[in-house]
């Protein structure tokens, strides 16, 4: 049983009722009494359960305002991360392919493939002889990875 007050003092009595059980609005809608106060007392619930529900979608719009904020936020620091990362990426990258090394491993890997197509040659065409055919990179290892 629900006890409500009206701001003129006098008080309304809700009870549950059997054939409405299952929503907390409905299950305290059936008031004893007249038909006012069985109105006054519906009005107010409704009110109560209106303001709830209003204070809710404020609540969870501020929560939604909140997490778009951060949501920007983060953009925009992985934006400012994102360039710098990006140019010192390229850098890298353009500091290795002027490097000594990776001319070392783009001949070692040229010199691996031609030996290993020279080798695929000479099974699949034994009447012809390859081994004249050489590669001379100036000294790169050849190593094949078969």
């Amino acid at each position: 049983m629900t006890h409500l007050r009206d701001s003129s003092g006098l008080s309304s009595f809700c009870h549950d009722s059997q054939q409405l059980r299952g929503s907390p609005i409905r299950s305290s809608l059936k008031v004893t009494g007249d038909p006012t106060r069985r109105y006054r007392c519906r009005r107010r619930i409704f009110i109560s359960h209106v303001k709830e529900l209003q204070n809710l979608v404020e609540e969870l719009r501020t929560n939604a305002i909140e997490k778009d904020t951060h949501l920007d936020h983060l953009q925009k620091r992985n934006d400012e991360l994102s360039t710098p990362l990006e140019k010192v990426k390229g850098d890298a990258v353009a500091d290795f392919k002027a490097s000594n090394l990776f001319t070392n491993l783009m001949d070692t890997n040229y010199a691996a493939s031609f030996e290993d197509f020279r080798l695929d040659a000479m099974e699949n065409f034994p009447e012809i002889d390859f081994s004249s055919i050489k590669l001379n990179l100036g000294g790169a290892a050849i190593s094949s990875p078969l």
